[in-house]
């Protein structure tokens, strides 16, 4: 198995554990959504009539929130365990189609979205440039890219650095073991990590403290399982890259994205970004 064929193996028997099916689950992750979207015009949120594209959609949880924003939504994700559960979710929804393929090849007209999104995708695939050439060509002149990539932490004080290269070396030895062992430590994580500090930060807030310094802070009105969720895709996963600002935009310029009208998202998740196509394709 090589090192891509291991991440989706990895991702698929993620979201076979933690696919937010039921309505309950979903609303608990509704506050990250609407976080996710920050970056986005209102102008284009509130339009009903998008075309729009979910790379890497994992079991679709982000796109059960977009497609009441459009007429058409493709989600597509490689993975065969996560599209399983997409297809459950989504069968008799005549809006929403289904791909079972991946960023760089699939089967969306070239120049045909309003929106593409991709968000916790592009840090875990091998060559992210060529996965944003291939967004880029989807969309529209004019079109718009949400996205997240893990970011490089450059705006966080040296102790925030230094505990993140402690939990890369420990990220580096559980993404390599065995299924069942993986899942029983990024449990033991979210319990005994995630949980007190989102708990200690929601705490510190209520006492009308700034939990900003806390690690982890952002978690404080998340679920639970989230947590366990996202400690798993933080330390289950065996590729992980981390980008600046600079470089998301230095991506993003080379892909054929209009830069002038990058707008970064100043609150967790940092940095959540959406930009425009130039209004004129790539290569015209």
């Amino acid at each position: 198995m090589d090192s891509n064929d291991k991440v989706l193996n990895d991702f698929g028997e993620e979201w076979d554990r933690f696919n937010f099916l039921d309505e309950k689950e979903l609303a608990s992750v509704k506050h990250q959504f609407l976080s996710y979207i920050n970056p986005l015009p209102t102008t284009l949120i509130s339009r009903k009539d998008l075309v729009i594209a979910d790379f890497g959609a994992g079991t679709g949880r982000w796109s059960y929130f977009f497609k009441d924003l459009c007429k058409r939504i493709y989600v597509l994700e490689p993975s065969t365990k996560a599209f399983e559960v997409c297809r459950n979710r989504f069968h008799s929804d005549s809006r929403v189609v289904l791909l079972n393929q991946s960023i760089e090849e699939n089967f969306i007209d070239s120049s045909s979205l309003d929106l593409a999104v991709s968000l916790g995708v592009l840090h875990h695939i091998p060559n992210t440039q060529k996965a944003l050439d291939s967004i880029q060509e989807k969309l529209r002149p004019g079109g718009y890219f949400l996205g997240y990539l893990y970011y490089a932490l450059e705006n966080k004080p040296l102790y925030y650095k230094l505990i993140w290269r402690m939990s890369d070396l420990l990220r580096r030895f559980i993404s390599h073991l065995p299924k069942t062992l993986k899942f029983v430590l990024a449990d033991v994580l979210a319990l005994l990590v995630y949980f007190p500090l989102a708990k200690f930060s929601k705490l510190l807030s209520r006492l009308g403290f700034s939990s900003d310094g806390i690690p982890l802070h952002h978690y404080s009105n998340l679920s639970y399982k989230v947590m366990r969720n996202d400690a798993l895709d933080r330390f289950g996963t065996s590729l992980e890259k981390r980008f600046t600002k600079e470089e998301i935009r230095a991506m993003l310029s080379a892909a054929g994205f209009d830069v002038s009208t990058l707008v970064f998202s100043e609150h967790e998740p940092f940095w959540t970004f959406s930009v425009r196509k130039s209004s004129v394709d790539k290569g015209q």
